[in-house]
């Protein structure tokens, strides 16, 4: 009787998801096969250099290829680059596949990936990752010669990051519409985009690794989680992710869905913005951070199934630092810094997008700021605006998570902190510190690696003192996966590879 409830609750939202994958065709034609891939949000952008979330990552990475690509196992492996010499400590010679087409049928060529490379420099939402390039050369169609102006450790993490995706320079010349009608190499073509419904990809037949096996991808936005969750159950999805403690526990025992996970390299927190009058004080910051129980958010929200975060680098990530240390959860103390930097009974706001598991969140921070003396409001906004919102500084705090796709320290801290990252581009808490600032650009050149770390570790150690950031919980990357479906592996980077899937 309870999963009927649920089911008429969901009957809106599922009813726009559209049918089963089932298409019949008559005769000796074979049956088109549909996935239905499920994400609690639209993604933003399809445009490689504008696109800092993970909602937009997860469908261009089906739609593009790389120079290299990073593997579930974290390791550079070849991308649209059958191979590579590194010449110098400044020079990395690329060695194309040849005959790589792109969706419209032009060749993929060095001049590709020059533009591409050129164009992610000047991004100022991505253009840190490739700051370190200095001239990308192309003595024929097939080699592509990149030459940094320093060293950089992290380079060739850096290319195999979705930001670095290969583009079409002719046919974004005379698309003015490219950035929402790619053409990529991908093993999956754009076909269509309902805003804040779903995207449509197709696959392509010329795809340079092979045809893929699932005719039609459909990435759909359902923010509820028991939405996606009775989709899974019903069938109306085959995969559908970030399924939380509520959803595990709905999903019990359905012979006919699994949930695949793994721990994954991002990370929960919530942000601090520095320049805002209420919370400039670091005492007033401290306070906050005192006066959240996260291990009370962990075991009410997460059931105790997240490991609670000391960065905002996970485990997995290059440069991580298991010895940093923030303040602990003391109320009483949280208390005298607020009468101490005299802000007793303050006003604050809280933005965060809105999902269930955001929204319970922020309420349990409410409840226990209040006991300290703090009065947070909660503004729930859509994932667009409030990425919009908070890119232009109009609130105090802030919820949401960091993915780090790339799985280096490099992109792990700088868009989030350094001081060139103000807004957009990243840093949301409108942090400025000249000491981190040169730590994080001495890490990303430096190419002894107990050096880099050390970097990275005296970078974490300011992060928690100064506390633009406070995490909450390292992230699990999972999804749930119907018994349909071959071939889902779980990344810790969390990118689905639909090339690799089939449905039986």
């Amino acid at each position: 009787m309870k999963k009927l409830m649920l089911l008429l609750c969901s009957m809106a939202v599922l009813s726009a998801c559209g049918e089963k994958k089932e298409t019949v065709k008559t005769g000796d034609e074979k049956k088109e096969t549909k996935l239905v891939y499920a994400q609690p949000s639209d993604p933003v952008t399809l445009s490689p250099h504008e696109a800092t979330d993970m909602y937009s990552r997860r469908v261009i990475s089906n739609i593009f290829d790389r120079l290299v690509e990073i593997d579930e196992n974290l390791k550079i492996v070849p991308g649209v680059a059958e191979k590579w010499e590194q010449i110098d400590d400044k020079t990395v010679v690329f060695h194309l596949k040849k005959g790589i087409k792109f969706h419209n049928g032009d060749e993929l060529t060095s001049e590709d990936v020059k533009y591409s490379l050129e164009e992610a420099k000047k991004s100022p939402k991505v253009g840190t990752l490739f700051k370190a390039i200095d001239v990308v050369e192309t003595p024929d169609q097939y080699t592509a010669i990149v030459k940094t102006s320093e060293a950089s450790g992290s380079l060739l993490t850096h290319l195999g990051h979705i930001t670095a995706s290969i583009m079409n320079k002719s046919y974004n010349a005379e698309e003015p519409e490219y950035m929402r009608k790619p053409s990529g190499t991908g093993a999956y073509k754009f076909k269509d985009w309902k805003a804040g419904d779903r995207i449509t990809l197709e696959k392509y037949p010329g795809y340079f690794r092979g045809e893929p096996s699932i005719d039609i991808v459909e990435v759909r936005a359902i923010p509820e989680e028991n939405s996606r969750v009775i989709g899974l159950e019903t069938g109306e999805l085959q995969i559908a992710t970030e399924i939380q403690n509520i959803g595990r526990r709905a999903l019990e025992g359905d012979k006919d869905v699994s949930i695949k996970e793994i721990s994954g390299l991002g990370v929960s927190y919530m942000g601090m913005n520095v320049t805002r009058d209420a919370i400039s004080d670091i005492r007033v910051r401290q306070a906050i951070a005192m006066g959240i129980d996260r291990d009370a958010i962990i075991e009410s929200i997460h059931s105790g199934a997240v490991p609670k975060a000391n960065s905002i680098l996970g485990p997995g990530v290059f440069g991580y630092s298991k010895d940093t240390k923030y303040v602990d959860y003391n109320p009483e103390k949280a208390k005298e810094l607020l009468k101490e930097a005299g802000k007793e009974n303050l006003n604050i706001k809280l933005m965060t997008s809105n999902s269930e598991v955001n929204k319970q969140i922020a309420e349990v921070v409410q409840a226990q700021l209040k006991d300290i003396g703090i009065n947070m409001s909660i503004e729930l906004l859509e994932w667009a605006t409030f990425l919009n919102e908070t890119a232009n500084g109009r609130t105090d705090l802030y919820m949401m998570g960091w993915s780090n796709s790339s799985g280096d320290a490099d992109y792990g801290m700088t868009p989030m902190l350094h001081g060139t990252m103000i807004g957009g581009a990243g840093n949301r808490s409108f942090y400025n510190n000249p000491k981190l600032n040169a730590l994080l650009d001495a890490g990303k050149v430096e190419l002894d690696i107990e050096k880099r770390k050390s970097l990275y570790a005296e970078a974490q150690q300011i992060m928690a003192d100064d506390l633009p950031i406070f995490p909450t919980n390292f992230q699990i990357a999972n999804a749930g996966v119907r018994k349909e479906v071959s071939g889902f592996v779980p990344t810790p980077i969390n990118n689905p590879t639909f090339y690799k899937l089939s449905i039986q």
